[in-house]
C-alpha cells in the first residue's frame, strides 16, 4: 500500500474485519460481551460492537458524515444497549456492501477501516485473544495513525518526529520538515500508541533520540495519552 490509501484499500480491510470480528463475536458468552474494554475505558465488548453496528447504520442515513463526536458514539451505545451480539451482528452485516461502495466513489474515508481495525484489536485484546491484523492491515492502520500525529504536530509548532518500527521497514516522519527526535518501537505498539492505547509511561519507554516530552502529549490522536497501562497483546 502506498502512503496515500485508495477506496479500494478502505473497503477490503473494512471487509475483512468485519468478517473476522462478526465469525469471533457470535461465539462469545453473555459473561464475555460483558467485558470491560481496556482500549475504550467505560465501554465493554458489547459497548464496542453496538459502536461498529452504528457506523454504517448513522453514515448510510446521514446522521454522520464523518468522524463521529463523542456525543454520537454515546448515543449510539446507548441505542443499542438492550440489543445481544447476534441482533448487533444482523444490523452490521447488511450494511457492510453499501459502505464498502461508497469508500470505492470516494464518498467514505479510510477511518471507516481503521476504525474497524483497531476495535477489531480492542476486544480482541481485551479477550486474551492473540491479534488477527495481516502485515497490509497493520501498515494501513500505522501509516493513517502517524499522519494524524504528525498533523497535531504541526498544529501545535512541535518539529517533526521520525517514527519507525524496529520489526518491519516502516518509517515515517510526523510533520513537515526535518525531524528532531525519533521514536522507535514494533509496528504492532505503534499502532496501538498512536491510537491511544499505551498509556504515558508506556510510550516514554519506547526507544526514543531526543527529548520525548514534547511529543507524548501529541502522540495519541484522539487525545492525551492515558495514565494507566493498557495491555492487550
Amino acid at each position: 500500500m502506498s502512503n496515500k490509501p485508495t477506496g479500494e484499500d478502505t473497503a477490503r480491510h473494512y471487509t475483512c474485519a468485519h468478517e473476522r470480528l462478526a465469525e469471533f463475536a457470535r461465539g462469545l458468552s453473555a459473561e464475555q460481551a460483558d467485558t470491560q474494554v481496556p482500549g475504550t475505558p467505560g465501554w465493554s465488548v458489547h459497548d464496542v460492537l453496538a459502536h461498529l453496528a452504528a457506523i454504517p447504520t448513522d453514515g448510510l442515513a446521514g446522521r454522520i458524515t464523518g468522524i463521529p463526536t463523542d456525543d454520537q458514539t454515546a448515543t449510539q451505545v446507548a441505542e443499542r444497549k438492550d440489543r445481544d451480539i447476534a441482533e448487533l451482528l444482523d444490523e452490521w452485516t447488511p450494511n457492510v456492501a453499501a459502505m464498502c461502495e461508497g469508500a470505492k466513489a470516494g464518498l467514505v474515508p479510510p477511518n471507516l477501516a481503521v476504525d474497524a481495525l483497531t476495535h477489531e484489536q480492542d476486544i480482541r485484546g481485551a479477550l486474551g485473544a492473540p491479534p488477527a491484523l495481516r502485515a497490509e492491515e497493520l501498515r494501513f492502520c500505522t501509516t493513517l495513525y502517524a499522519f494524524g500525529c504528525g498533523r497535531g504536530l504541526k498544529d501545535a509548532g512541535i518539529p517533526p518526529l521520525a517514527i519507525a518500527a524496529t520489526d518491519t521497514d516502516f518509517a515515517f516522519v510526523a510533520g513537515i520538515g526535518e525531524p528532531q527526535a525519533s521514536v522507535r518501537a514494533s509496528e504492532f505498539e505503534l499502532f496501538r500508541a498512536l491510537s491511544g492505547r499505551r498509556s504515558r509511561r508506556q510510550v516514554a519507554a519506547y526507544e526514543w533520540d531526543g527529548d520525548p516530552a514534547p511529543y507524548l502529549d501529541r502522540f495519541n490522536i484522539f487525545g492525551v495519552l492515558p495514565e494507566a497501562d493498557v495491555v492487550d497483546a
